[in-house]
């Protein structure tokens, strides 16, 4: 899936359920606030009921409207209370707005039920006519105060917020976790293909080397003996040409030998090896060539540094970077220093030869590709080969004080 369609495929339904989320919440808050005013004017209403019984009692009995305002003053969420005559004059009131009525003529004009703003919030204003016991008509009126629901919506709306932010972000992180996912996914599979066509291209290609050997191993074989038994026989003038024959026909079954083990399948039989043993035993295979040179070969590990792996094959990999380090090296000195670092082996070949021009550090490990002089081009590609079996990696790259630096990175570093 391409990563436009990808996108489209999670962000279309988590923008979806948030709207759904939204317009179901949005419709939750109204309906609660409505249920609440509802609630709120039930219970005024009642309140309302029984504060009439009592004005129209006291009324009758003659008790004063400002007297009955001020036994009925006090409910928390009552911010004002007035008692008005038939023509709406305020006989008698109380208000928490410190001396402030919020009433008016055409405010209680044909209005039972109505809301207004104040500093202390919305105000839920209710007129209630009534007949007092003295046979007048009256009416009671009466601000609730609607603070608490309004603390309910904004705690509402934060909580929504809070919740829709969440699960954005929930949302979000499931979304590159599976982008990822499915991206490495992908990657895995593009490299799994790409594993499977080089192995098929390698059979083919060990198939079609292993036959051409064959091929050119059974004339060679020939011509060797053939040489041989010239050698005996030919006179003492020939001997010379005769040996250069034999020694060319030995060269090119050497190097159809290189060619075949470089594309044989390797098998690896993984045992546990010090690597300090590996780089001395490559050493000291190297050691008369190295003399000859003056060139100084040195090895360093810890004692204790091992791997799981084929220890022929390994071998044969140390030996070729230390034998190229040897070669590219006139005098001076060549170093194999290894040391566990992240719970992996590093080995490092350092030269201090003529070093590797920069535009073959790319293809210094490809088949055939060799900056020596009559060089085939096996070797370094036979390393990386065996170094990958490994489940490891091989570099190249120019040293600073001169020279070149061959890196292996091997899993385990077990001691």
């Amino acid at each position: 899936m391409k990563r436009s369609g990808l996108l489209a495929f999670f962000l279309l339904p988590s923008a979806a359920v948030l709207a759904l989320f939204f317009a179901q919440s949005t419709l939750n808050r109204s309906f609660i606030r409505r249920s609440t005013e509802a609630l709120v004017r039930e219970q005024l209403a009642a309140s309302a009921r029984i504060l009439e019984s009592e004005a129209s009692r006291l009324l009758g009995a003659g008790v004063p409207a400002s007297e009955i305002i001020g036994r009925f003053a006090g409910p928390a969420d009552a911010y004002f209370l007035a008692l008005l005559d038939a023509d709406n004059a305020v006989l008698g009131w109380s208000s928490r707005f410190e001396g402030y009525l919020p009433v008016s003529k055409a405010d209680l004009a044909g209005k039972d039920e109505w809301t207004i703003e104040s500093p202390a919030g919305l105000i839920l204003n209710l007129r209630r006519p009534f007949l007092g016991g003295d046979g007048r008509p009256y009416s009671l009126y009466i601000g609730y105060s609607l603070a608490r629901l309004e603390e309910m919506q904004r705690y509402s709306r934060r909580s929504f917020l809070l919740l829709a932010a969440a699960m954005a972000a929930v949302g979000l992180l499931i979304l590159s976790g599976v982008y990822r996912l499915h991206r490495l996914t992908l990657v895995r599979a593009e490299e799994a293909m790409a594993e499977r066509k080089e192995k098929r291209r390698f059979q083919e290609l060990s198939g079609f080397s292993a036959g051409i050997a064959h091929e050119i191993k059974n004339p060679l074989n020939g011509l060797a003996l053939l040489f041989e038994s010239l050698e005996r026989r030919a006179p003492a003038e020939c001997a010379e040409d005769t040996a250069l024959g034999r020694a060319e026909v030995e060269r090119i079954g050497r190097i159809v030998d290189q060619f075949s083990s470089a594309a044989r399948p390797l098998e690896i039989k993984a045992e546990r090896i010090l690597v300090g043993d590996l780089l001395r035993e490559a050493a000291e295979l190297l050691a008369g060539e190295a003399s000859r040179r003056g060139i100084s070969l040195r090895t360093e590990a810890p004692e204790s540094l091992a791997v799981i792996g084929d220890r022929a094959l390994l071998l044969q990999a140390l030996f070729n970077l230390l034998r190229n380090a040897v070669e590219a090296t006139e005098a001076g000195a060549v170093e194999a220093l290894a040391e566990r670092r992240h719970g992996r082996v590093h080995i490092d070949v350092e030269d201090t030869g003529h070093g590797i021009p920069e535009a073959d550090l790319e293809r210094i490990f490809d088949p055939f590709t060799s900056t020596k002089p009559g060089g085939l081009g096996v070797g370094l590609f036979l390393t990386r080969k065996i170094v990958e079996a490994h489940d490891g990696t091989v570099a190249a790259e120019p040293r600073a004080e001169g020279g070149a630096r061959f890196r292996i990175d091997l899993p385990g570093g077990r001691t």
